[in-house]
């Protein structure tokens, strides 16, 4: 299925088949950003032109071969939907086709699925990066579900994908370790998401992760609308899409379930802080309801792969562990393995955190088990955890500095030079008053010194709150200079400024 995506104040299509078979490319739907119903349009139009040729291409080619007849599975359930399109076409490409591409669909034997999956297994043990069993089990149901609907298209008489017991592998993990390993301790969470080294947004994203249990993809498609901080007992977050990294599209959740998820007493702390003060200051002006809850600093969506590069370089800034064993590191989506597990440890009762984390089952007692809201907000409230040092979204002495100027750098506002330009505009620092006009004053005489080194103390004031001591020294130094020049007294000390 096609998307749109914006580039600059361009729209743009990515669609599957454009430049290769079976493979994306990009193309300019020459819309603008606003019209993206018509460019959703222009690029739905163009998929289904190139679905079509593929097909006319595949029927016209000759013999019904398994390469020919997977092409055209795959493009049926791209139309239906199905969300596991992309995982089987690469398992296909990489795995099936080499081997069994070229054979005509009629002529499959159950003893050619034997050797594929017999050829698999010996391949996975002498890799230097083995594929797991799992791996080998999810090429099989792929390849049943291909000729099972071959059989339901009647070109097929029976499904060839019949193997004796024992010849797939049970299902255990490649590295046995690292389960074990891709977890955290309590500590280990309270530093992501306290300690001032850190991004201020990553500390919000971890204590998303970690205190409400949402995947990636949840926590950047999250808006300020989904969040009802006045919900009693708890506040309330709305988990109802999900972002596709890959595609660069918001789609329903993993299980297509809409949730309320209870916010933690220390998130919601974390969450007031990153509303009231820092989102503003970071990205330029106040949220709105349907702004990002975590954008990144154009404004985007957060991408899975960036997170995750991003979170080694904190663990390894925090000098924690990164590796999980030998075959992958620590990520986020532990964090919500951490979650579950710790609450459990804590008190909490499993069937009713796996209703904040989880749709319900589909056995008849999960249907009539309807919590209430207060027993769900009990059972995350019993996970035990603090903010480090007792000060929310803690700054680092520089990062007030740093983030102004970074957010210029993503919105390619160039910084002015001069003292005025240490003073954004919509940023936490407000410029002092301008002294009421005076015509006799302005004609007269320069402005007191009393008078300037009153202005510049005001605004050493706000810097000092903000936690900008790179400012705040600078100004303090011209307050003191002003300070000697007006007076001849002994010079007093330097001044000396504490974040």
């Amino acid at each position: 299925m096609s998307s749109i995506y914006a580039r600059g104040g361009q729209l743009w299509a990515r669609i599957k088949g454009l430049k290769a078979p079976g493979q994306w490319g990009s193309v300019a739907t020459g819309y603008l950003v606003g019209q993206e119903r018509q460019a959703q349009r222009y690029a739905d139009e163009a998929q289904n032109q190139i679905d079509k040729k593929l097909a006319e291409g595949a029927a016209a080619s000759g013999p019904l071969t398994i390469a020919t007849y997977a092409a055209t599975w795959l493009m049926e359930r791209e139309a239906l939907g199905v969300r596991t399109v992309g995982d089987d076409e690469a398992r296909l490409r990489l795995h099936v086709l080499p081997c069994l591409g070229t054979l005509r669909l009629d002529e499959v034997r159950p003893i050619h699925i034997r050797d594929l999956i017999r050829d698999l297994r010996k391949s996975a043990k002498i890799a230097s990066k083995p594929m797991a069993p799992k791996s080998i089990r999810h090429i099989y149901g792929m390849l049943h579900s291909l000729f099972e609907n071959a059989v339901g298209d009647e070109i097929l008489a029976t499904n060839p994908c019949k193997l004796k017991r024992g010849e797939l592998p049970k299902k255990v993990d490649a590295d046995p370790e690292w389960r074990a390993l891709a977890t955290y301790t309590v500590h280990e969470v309270e530093q992501l998401f306290s300690d001032s080294r850190l991004p201020v947004e990553r500390r919000v994203q971890y204590a998303l992760k970690s205190l409400a249990g949402l995947r990636h993809g949840e926590v950047a498609a999250l808006c300020w609308r989904h969040y009802d901080p006045a919900r009693e007992p708890l506040g309330a977050l709305t988990i109802a899409f999900s972002y596709d990294s890959k595609h660069k599209v918001v789609k329903p959740t993993k299980m297509e379930d809409t949730r309320a998820v209870p916010v933690h007493p220390v998130l919601a702390k974390i969450l007031a802080a990153w509303k009231l003060s820092h989102w503003e200051r970071i990205y330029g002006r106040r949220p709105g309801p349907d702004d990002l809850i975590v954008p990144t600093r154009n404004g985007t969506h957060v991408n899975a792969g960036e997170a995750g590069k991003a979170m080694k370089l904190d663990l390894a800034a925090l000098g924690l562990r990164v590796d999980a064993g030998r075959l992958r590191d620590r990520g986020g989506h532990d964090l919500r393995a951490w979650f579950i597990t710790t609450a459990k440890e804590h008190g909490a009762s499993p069937d009713l955190l796996q209703r904040v984390t989880h749709k319900a089952g589909t056995d008849v007692q999960s249907l009539y088990t309807r919590p209430l809201w207060s027993a769900l907000c009990a059972e995350v409230a019993k996970l035990k955890c603090a903010i480090l040092g007792g000060e929310v979204l803690e700054l680092a002495t520089v990062l007030a500095t740093v983030e102004v100027m970074a957010r210029n750098r993503w919105r390619k506002v160039a910084t002015p030079t001069g003292f005025e330009s240490l003073l954004p505009s919509n940023s936490v620092y407000e410029k002092p008053p301008e002294p009421k006009n005076n015509a006799n004053l302005a004609n007269s005489r320069e402005p007191d010194s009393t008078e300037t080194v009153a202005r510049l103390a005001t605004v050493l004031a706000q810097a000092v709150l903000a936690g900008d001591t790179a400012l705040a020294q600078r100004l303090a130094q011209a307050i003191q200079a002003r300070d000697q020049g007006a007076t001849e007294r002994r010079p007093r000390p330097d001044l000396k400024v504490v974040p």
